[in-house]
């Protein structure tokens, strides 16, 4: 069978671009495409745990100062239901502070040079699956057709390529995030706020060059916008918070349901497979693992040794236990969150 590309990857954020450097390193024919121009903006609070340095060695990649924000690292704060008095730093946990938009572009730009064809402004219209996977894109020249051995879904929370494959929509949380110039007595620290009477979720806040960006996630929109004013309310109590001038505003979405990894030639990663801390919205790390695990797997299958969503399954078990743990924490009530965070607190990271 005539293929013109081994791997089809649909999204060229963080998930995406990993899969393609690691694609196209071991041989694989790669096309990387993106709806967007490169360059795009995403709405992200933009934190990456120390640990995924790891992540990105497995890449060749070190983690230039180009990409971090001012502070360039952050603490993590855990407050309680009970308040700021009972909350504190987590021991020995560090996150860089990134400029989302700045990453996303470096791992682009490093996936072309690893030798993937990047298509952005390209539109993925349909899907068709058999002994290989014949996809429709909508370009800026017209409609191109191409046949690959593999499609690796990391289109984001709100998937195409996921809804090709499942009819139901993958739940979502709706999260909204202000910028804010304020003053108030904050440290460099990411905040997370757990209280039920601000948020059924979680709030956050942390400093990125000179702005305060507060932010709150519900799986009702309404009830979002709801808990972001409650939000601001409570942080002028407990922490001083005093809202000077509103430098922007803007509305993303996280998988908040269950993770599902493909079907068949079609391999799903980060968002799109509902790979999402629920506790934090941190989804950067899980991004780069699961692009480079499908990678592998693809690699793993073309040489004839296992089918590659058997093979992504295995290597996934850990995050997807993981992620399972964080999942119903709307249902968790205030006395739950108050040991957690005490729990939290005594424990001393490996990482």
């Amino acid at each position: 069978m005539s293929l013109e590309y081994d791997v089809l990857i649909v999204g060229a954020g963080p998930a995406g671009s990993a899969a393609a450097i690691k694609c196209a390193e071991a041989g694989l024919n790669t096309l990387l495409i993106d709806r967007a121009a490169l360059g795009r903006h995403k709405p992200c609070a933009g934190i990456l745990p120390h640990v995924a340095t790891y992540v990105l060695d497995e890449l060749g990649l070190r983690l230039p100062l180009s990409v971090l924000s001012e502070p360039n690292e952050l603490g993590i704060f855990y407050v309680p239901p009970s308040g700021r008095v009972n909350g504190g730093e987590l021991k020995n946990y560090r996150v860089f502070n990134l400029e989302r938009d700045f990453f996303d572009r470096w791992l682009v730009e490093k996936a072309v040079e690893s030798g993937a064809d990047l298509q952005t402004e390209t539109t993925l219209l349909a899907l068709n699956q058999g002994d290989c996977v014949e996809a429709a894109l909508k370009t800026a020249h017209g409609i191109r057709k191409v046949k690959v051995g593999y499609v690796i879904g990391a289109d984001g929370a709100l998937s195409t390529v996921r809804r090709y494959l499942e009819s139901k929509p993958q739940p979502l949380l709706t999260v909204i995030q202000e910028y804010w110039e304020a003053e108030g007595e904050f440290g460099d620290y990411f905040y997370t706020i757990l209280n039920t009477k601000i948020t059924p979720t979680y709030g956050y806040l942390l400093k990125k060059r000179g702005s305060l960006i507060v932010g709150t996630g519900s799986i009702e929109p309404k009830q979002t916008i709801e808990s972001l004013g409650s939000l601001k309310d409570w942080l002028s109590k407990e922490f001083g918070f005093r809202p000077l001038v509103l430098k922007k505003r803007e509305v993303g979405f996280l998988p908040y349901g269950d993770c599902y990894l493909g079907r068949g030639r079609i391999l799903l990663v980060g968002d799109a497979a509902g790979l999402c801390n629920r506790f934090s919205g941190e989804g950067i790390r899980f991004a780069l693992e699961s692009g480079i695990a499908a990678a592998e797997s693809v690699k793993k299958a073309e040489n004839g040794d296992t089918s590659a969503l058997e093979f992504y399954r295995q290597q996934l078990q850990p995050l997807l236990d993981f992620v399972k743990e964080t999942t119903h924490l709307h249902s968790r009530d205030d006395l739950w969150r108050e040991e957690f965070v005490l729990a939290e607190l005594k424990r001393y990271n490996l990482w």
